[in-house]
């Protein structure tokens, strides 16, 4: 016999679920990794001055070899993973955001889609969707609206932040800005997330009251 397939409705509900595990897994994968950095990190491990002499070379300090070498293994995965649950968020954010807005718009789509290139999500140019004339009965409209309002200033920030990326000889007000921005751009992983999290619920209510405008109007 074939297997029963699976409503469209859950395959899209499973899309939303799966990016917002994907993040979190980078997130602690993150989380993990800066908690290594710190412990390997020279100013606070307590020094052992023991040195060896490397045959027809200068002598070595094993533990400043050790710390140093893991410093950078740990540094590396520190900033691979930052990038990996910034981008996964934002998929989880835009992702599910499109999903809700579609079934606003009447479709069915079985689930979400996002473009993909070098292991990383191609995020929608344009912004995150407006939608709370469409949500006004939900009780969670606002929070979201928040959210999404946080998540686009952060971007702007982040934006701003890559734009000078390879300038050299800033002026101190550029400077002063520049680390301005980069403070806010730094939380937009977190509030990405949180939006999706948000989008998520958001979800959930729209599929729910498009279900129950069905059934009504089958009564009919």
């Amino acid at each position: 016999m074939p297997k029963p397939t699976s409503a469209w409705f859950d395959t899209l509900t499973a899309s939303a679920h799966a990016l917002g595990a994907a993040a979190r897994e980078y997130r602690t994968a993150h989380q993990t990794a800066c908690t290594a950095s710190w412990h390997v990190d020279p100013t606070r491990v307590l020094p052992v001055n023991g040195k060896l002499i490397v045959l027809e070379r200068d002598f070595v300090r094993p533990q400043d070899d050790a710390l140093w070498r893991l410093g950078e293994l740990y540094g590396d995965l520190r900033d691979t993973t930052k990038k990996l649950y910034e981008n996964a968020a934002q998929a989880y954010a835009y992702g599910t955001a499109a999903a809700v807005q579609s079934v606003i718009n009447g479709a069915r789509p079985p689930h979400i889609e996002l473009g993909r290139r070098d292991g990383c999500y191609i995020l929608p140019a344009e912004p995150l969707p407006d939608m709370r004339s469409a949500l006004s009965r939900w009780t969670g409209s606002e929070r979201l609206a928040s959210l999404r309002q946080r998540v686009l200033e952060q971007e702007c920030a982040l934006a701003y932040v890559s734009d000078f990326a390879f300038y050299e000889d800033l002026a101190d007000y550029e400077c002063t800005e520049l680390a301005h921005a980069s403070e806010r751009a730094a939380g937009l992983p977190d509030t990405a997330y949180a939006y999706g999290e948000a989008a998520e619920s958001a979800l959930h209510f729209v599929l729910l009251t498009a279900a129950t405008n069905q059934a009504s109007g089958g009564d009919r």
